[in-house]
């Protein structure tokens, strides 16, 4: 290859966001093409329409292909899908059952979305068969339903959308042999081949992954949130080229690079995930040579996006873990561990059958699902645990004792986490005629199989996740609540109210004094972890199972993102001395600046909820101070740390190591700290990025650490 990547990663970087289109139409030209196939097909059909658009975009939209790239992706839509898609989803229909649940929805108290992303296509039978191949199985089904124009359609419509995308890797292929460079003309070769035949090396089964990708996510409109299993997938292609001579392994080397960094420079939301090891068909660790040579590359390129998900389970190699271990310490933490035997006991509990249940791939953050068998729309619902404690105190003036408050919370929670799904389950009904998908239905078998869009009921598991976030402010609230009215009897609840509704006013000594005294969620007191229990179990017990509006379950969820802080902000004062407008608790972790007994007294905590209860997940949020894990000893220590939350039926779990005097310095001087990394919530950002109110978390958070 003519120059390096550290030559030109600079120069690619700005060529993503900047590329010299060519060869198409500009998007105001398509934007009047498409208004006018939607204006001709969308009284017929949607899925018609979406099919006839995709086939325009892909047979006329300008290419770019940089002469110092080795993989072709940048195709000129404006973004014009995702525009058809907002608009089916702002049909009368859907504005309509939104009315029903917009007085929870003004307060963020829920968010009942139509999840259209969290999702990817079966990589694996992608990139065995390739595009040919697809084309070749939608064929044989086609022929089958010939007397039913339904299932015929939904083969016809999608044989013309992989025709027209197998007809755009050719147009990629003019341009970057027109670029007359040596690399280009590697692009050139591989596109060629693509176009005829299933990928034959590493690099062209990259260049199809990197592709479909972009594809399905801003054409297709069906957000990918996984590239799969990469070291599995890749190696037999990577051991092929290293035994045939095609490549050297120090090629190889330049061409993942190419890879990742193409994956960095994309800048996807919340980081673009794969995962690695877990267990193979054999029921054997999958971790191979590859595995080692991915993180490797990624290690030497000193990037966070691609996040890399580990699949933990117990014959894991114990050489990855500790190697995973030391990225992490050096500030590379772009990971999360995730215990496969939890999440496979977890899905099937909502009915996933265990061979399927085994095959766990994670979307987006945490979220498990089974792969290639399982829609989980992992985000669709979100709840404010919280808010649960807010309502039960401004709709009442007495209890008559705890247990009666503690049941008006439950209550509370309750009807408004069904009237989420209930929302959810009336959107869904619609789901066919806003977003059938071209590009990622017929990669499923199930739905293939059965000429049945996976968004129309048409994969094996049609489910739909609620997600639960506040847990340790809802908790906390709780105890304070039991203690100073009901035992303590130091306020009686009328005046609590009132002190709430002024967001503590003149009571700065009572709120100090409940932040300091009484017990707190993650801290292993069991009196708060036993209420996290009963509400935790009590949550999951009122979504799992539910049926939903696509012939599958609801399922829950426990972690919080960033939605933590819009569901805080229209939130009155909390009893556990939140202030009114702050963030609720992150994650399952302790409410900012409660987690006061350390990294093991907090997994304790955790360990004590049921993993089989989220099948959509949770996250052990966990930040330790440098000194804790400095050298062997260290290293030791932290090791066993994970193992031994692993082998307690800990979910999943993530890492922050850091020093409050560096984070310190680092808000003060940030130019001199650019390239700290802080793993925020399912994803990883530079420190210097973060406004001055989350930099104060991870300081308040990283002094406590050193507990």
């Amino acid at each position: 290859m003519s120059k390096s990547l550290k030559e030109c990663k600079d120069v690619l970087k700005e060529a993503l966001k900047n590329a010299d289109y060519k060869n198409g139409l500009s998007v105001e030209v398509l934007k009047e093409e498409i208004a006018k196939i939607t204006q001709r097909y969308i009284d017929l059909s949607v899925s018609l329409t979406k099919s006839k658009l995709m086939e325009f975009i892909f047979l006329n939209a300008a290419v770019a292909v940089h002469p110092e790239d080795l993989f072709a992706t940048e195709l000129c839509h404006g973004g014009l899908m995702s525009k058809f898609l907002g608009q089916r989803e702002k049909s009368k229909a859907c504005l309509e059952i939104a009315e029903a649940s917009k007085k929870y929805e003004r307060t963020n108290t829920i968010r009942a979305s139509m999840d259209f992303g969290h999702i990817a296509p079966d990589w694996q039978y992608v990139l065995d068969k390739g595009i040919v191949g697809i084309i070749e199985d939608l064929s044989t089904e086609k022929e089958k339903y010939l007397p039913d124009t339904a299932k015929f359609c939904y083969c016809s419509e999608r044989i013309a959308v992989f025709e027209a995308m197998k007809a755009l890797m050719l147009r990629f292929s003019e341009i970057a042999k027109e670029n007359n460079s040596e690399k280009s003309d590697f692009v050139y070769q591989n596109l060629v081949a693509l176009a005829n035949e299933p990928p034959r090396t590493m690099a062209q089964a990259m260049q199809l992954v990197l592709l479909f990708y972009v594809l399905q996510t801003n054409i297709d409109t069906v957000i990918c949130r996984s590239l799969g299993g990469l070291d599995r997938m890749l190696y037999p292609f990577y051991k092929n080229d290293l035994e045939s001579g095609s490549f050297t392994k120090e090629q190889l080397a330049e061409i993942t690079d190419h890879f990742l960094w193409k994956i960095s420079c994309m800048e996807v939301t919340a980081n673009m995930p794969f995962y690695i090891s877990g267990k193979d068909e054999r029921g054997e660790d999958a971790t191979n040579e590859f595995t080692y040579f991915i993180l490797e590359r990624y290690r030497a390129l000193d990037i966070y996006d691609p996040k890399i998900h580990v699949m933990y389970h117990d014959g894991i190699d114990k050489r990855l873990v500790r190697l995973v271990l030391e990225m992490i310490r050096e500030g590379k933490n772009s990971f999360v561990f995730m215990n496969t035997k939890a999440a496979s006991l977890a899905l099937e509990s909502i009915g996933v059958e265990p061979e399927d249940a085994k095959r766990v791939i994670v979307y987006g953050c945490y979220e498990p699902a089974a792969e290639a068998t399982e829609i989980p729309c992992t985000c669709a619902g979100k709840i404010n645990l919280a808010k649960s404690v807010e309502l039960a105190i401004k709709n009442a003036d007495s209890f008559e004792s705890f247990d009666e408050f503690y049941g008006e919370v439950l209550s509370q929670l309750e009807s408004y986490t069904v009237l989420c799904m209930d929302t959810i389950a009336s959107y869904e009904e619609h789901y066919a005629d806003i977003c059938p998908s071209m590009l990622m239905s017929p990669t499923y078998r199930h739905s293939r199989e059965r000429a049945l869009d996976v968004y129309s009921g048409g994969a094996k598991y049609n489910n739909t996740s609620i997600v639960g976030s506040g847990l340790a402010t809802l908790v906390d609230s709780l105890i304070a609540v039991k203690k100073l009215v009901f035992e303590e009897k130091h306020k009686s609840f009328g005046e609590l109210k009132s002190i709430l509704l002024a967001n503590w006013e003149n009571e700065e000594k009572l709120r100090l004094m409940i932040k300091a005294k009484y017990p707190k969620f993650g801290n292993c007191q069991p009196e708060a972890d036993g209420i996290a229990s009963d509400v935790y179990n009590r949550f999951a017990d009122i979504i799992n199972n539910r049926p939903n509006g696509r012939g599958g379950v609801f399922r829950c969820g426990m972690f919080s993102v960033d939605w933590r802080f819009w569901m805080g902000a229209k939130m009155g004062a909390t009893p556990d001395g939140r202030l009114a407008g702050e963030a609720i608790s992150k994650n399952l972790a302790a409410a900012i600046g409660q987690d006061k007994r350390g990294v093991t007294a907090y997994l304790n905590s955790l360990t004590r909820l049921d993993p089989v209860k989220v099948p959509d997940g949770y996250v052990a949020d966990v930040c330790l101070h440098v000194s804790a894990v400095k050298g062997e000893d260290g290293m030791a220590a932290f090791e066993g740390l994970l193992l031994t939350f692993m082998k307690k039926g800990g979910f999943s779990v993530h890492f922050n190591i850091l020093s409050p005097d560096t984070l310190v310095n680092a808000q003060r001087e940030p130019e001199k700290y650019k390239n700290l990394q802080i793993r925020l919530c399912g994803w990883n950002v530079r420190f210097v990025e973060l406004d001055k109110a989350q930099q104060d978390e991870f300081i308040l958070q990283s002094t406590n650490s050193l507990v």
